[in-house]
């Protein structure tokens, strides 16, 4: 699970090969390691994932480029892919593939009475509660906490100074960055007349298989029950997931962004940066959120809302292009205003004045005796 050093050089058949691509053009001859178009040499692999860029890629000196069928190159030689950022992220993997996990306990760290630890790294001064559970694989680094009756699966890694508090359950493959916390406190406080009376927080927390937390996030234990985080999430930095909230599979949280309690995401949601969901609310599958926004209501799958409160995205931009020329509307209105006050002077003199007209006379009074 540790970047090793590059492993190489790759001829370009063998990447074709590992990537299911096609190669275009001669043989650049092997290849030592990727790079960016604009800094790429003869022996290195590049990329050109998003046509805005294909600039770059005119100019590049890479000797082979991963690219989208039909891609055409001046000079040099591609590789074609379905998907070449894909493909870029399974070539990074083959040029550094991970080493694997060396298993030893160092001295210094400290394990519980009960702990089960086969086949795990743990480095000095990580500390792991009485009876939890370590599946092979794992690697906890210096300062890391695995809680009491924690459990975790195979091949985890929890780097520098993470947590897993106290009966919190991982799957395998999570990987949880520096100062990333499973199960802290969750927010739950019951104002009364003498102050804020704090509700213990005894659920768990539940991160399925291949989810990634970044560091200094936190996923907070609810008062009871579980807050879970499904199968191959990915939470950036400082994002905060609120207690008994529910995060689907395979959805993207980006940097600062949060989720408020007993709140629920569906399968591939996406919050931007900065983005906030408030608490109880239910967002659908594939649901995306833009930068900055804050959800307060239910959204549909296939939802893209941006703004406080979020609104459907493509409406938010036409509201922010009004906005954007509300002085040269404002100016505008005033204009019309004066053109329609000096049209309705001008009517005004150029009609004939209303003759006076007598009312009618009023009915003369009935007598008592007319029927």
């Amino acid at each position: 699970m540790a970047p090793a050093l590059s492993s190489g050089p790759w001829s370009a058949a063998a990447l074709a090969e590992a990537l299911d691509g096609r190669l275009v053009g001669p043989d650049p001859g092997p290849l030592t390691g990727l790079c960016a178009p604009a800094e790429a040499g003869p022996q290195q692999l590049s990329f050109l994932a998003n046509p805005r860029y294909r600039r770059q890629l005119e100019g590049s000196a890479a000797g082979l480029v991963l690219v989208r069928p039909g891609t055409d190159r001046k000079s040099g030689s591609t590789l074609e892919v379905a998907d070449p950022y894909a493909a870029f992220a399974r070539a990074l993997a083959l040029f550094h593939p991970p080493a694997p996990v060396q298993p030893g306990l160092d001295p210094r760290a400290f394990i519980g009475a009960g702990a089960q630890v086969v086949g795990c790294r743990v480095e000095a001064f990580a500390w792991i509660g009485p009876e939890a559970v370590l599946g092979p694989g794992c690697w906890v680094e210096a300062g890391a906490v695995v809680g009491a009756g924690a459990r975790l699966g195979a091949d985890c890694r929890l780097m520098a100074n993470s947590v897993v508090a106290e009966g919190c359950v991982l799957g395998d493959r999570v990987w949880l960055n520096p100062g990333a916390v499973i199960g802290s406190e969750g927010f739950g406080f019951a104002p009364t007349a003498r102050g804020h009376l704090k509700i213990p927080q005894t659920g768990t927390v539940v991160i399925e298989d291949d989810v990634e937390v970044g560091a200094n996030a936190c996923v907070d234990r609810p008062a009871m029950g579980q807050t879970r985080v499904g199968r191959g999430s990915k939470l950036d930095n400082l994002v905060q997931v609120g207690h008994a909230a529910e995060i689907g599979p395979d959805s993207l949280l980006v940097a600062f962004s949060g989720v408020a309690g007993s709140s629920r995401l569906g399968r591939g949601v996406v919050l931007a940066a900065r983005a906030a969901v408030l608490g109880h609310v239910r967002l659908g599958d594939g649901v995306q959120v833009g930068v900055g926004s804050a959800v307060a209501a239910d959204q549909p799958a296939g939802a893209r809302v941006t703004g406080v409160p979020a609104i459907d995205h493509d409406r938010w931009l036409r509201a922010t292009d009004a906005l954007s020329r509300l002085p040269e509307t404002q100016a505008e209105l005033r204009a019309l205003r004066r053109q329609l006050a000096a049209l309705e002077a001008r009517v005004a003199t150029l009609l004939p004045a209303a003759p006076e007209i007598d009312p009618p006379p009023e009915p003369a009074p009935r007598s008592p005796d007319e029927p």
